[in-house]
């Protein structure tokens, strides 16, 4: 077993390939932190570990795992093999599962299915195989990346608003339970941020309305009150801050990042 220094952090990142999952394995890397990247596509997250390793220099150490989050027997063989490697484990990010832009009557089941089975399912399956380690470790911090549908939904995306929203209720009762073993479970709720996914999300309702992806873009940053989109960097920068503990008191809590743009309370 190659185990980490105690003073090296361990954090898991799913969705590590996509837009916010490589920029937050890349801040956590350029603070030394050892991550370890979660995703289906091994070719993909070979390509993410060496790109984030070029960037950074070497910082950090970055160990790829090929995880099927929708499979209870996949993360928890993931998690067996992880700990075998590097010890134990400090810290989840989790950035997988996106939804649909479809309203009601063009949604599918297995739209719904598909959606609750990654973001909601992949974070019960993630938190629950790591809460036992983390809390031997001394503790730590989960931080489940959601969406403001969660308090803000959206016609559009009622898949999205349904699943944002049981992924919050999710994480504030877990927040209660591991809190009193040293784990603190937080949401972390980005608005539009300026990924790939997000130009195709733009592209898709600019073919509704006639405008381009660009038009669309535009027009949500006009509507963002701090006048921009956010960058995956953002949403990297406050994951850490509450994998942090700078952060230690920061438990159930659900933050929003969206320039101040959705209207919810």
């Amino acid at each position: 077993m190659d185990t980490v220094s105690p003073l090296t952090p361990v954090i898991v990142v799913s969705g590590a390939t996509g837009g916010m999952g490589s920029a937050v394995v890349e801040e956590l890397a350029r603070s030394d932190a050892t991550v370890a990247l979660l995703g289906r596509d091994a070719a993909r997250l070979e390509r993410t570990r060496a790109e984030v390793d070029a960037r950074t220099g070497g910082s950090g150490r970055l160990v790829a795992y090929e995880t099927d989050i929708n499979s209870t027997a996949s993360v928890d063989a993931t998690i067996t093999a992880l700990l075998a490697e590097l010890g134990r484990v400090d810290g989840l990010v989790h950035t997988a599962g996106d939804g649909p832009l479809a309203p009601l009557d063009e949604t599918t089941d297995e739209m719904w299915q598909t959606t609750f089975d990654a973001k909601l399912m992949g974070a019960v399956r993630l938190t629950r195989a790591l809460s036992g380690p983390l809390a031997e470790a001394g503790g730590g911090s989960v931080v489940l990346v959601s969406g403001v549908f969660r308090k803000d939904p959206d016609p559009l995306f009622p898949v999205n608003s349904a699943v944002n929203a049981a992924l919050a209720a999710f994480a504030k009762a877990v927040s209660k339970d591991l809190g009193r073993r040293g784990v603190r479970v937080n949401v972390l709720d980005p608005g539009a941020v300026r990924t790939p996914l997000w130009d195709e999300i733009a592209k898709a309702i600019g073919d509704r309305t006639g405008a381009t992806a660009e038009e669309v873009s535009a027009q949500v940053a006009a509507q963002t009150p701090l006048g921009t989109l956010a960058a995956p960097a953002d949403v990297a920068r406050l994951a850490a801050f509450l994998l942090s503990p700078a952060a230690r008191h920061v438990a159930g809590a659900a933050i929003t990042l969206d320039g101040g743009a959705s209207a919810g309370l």
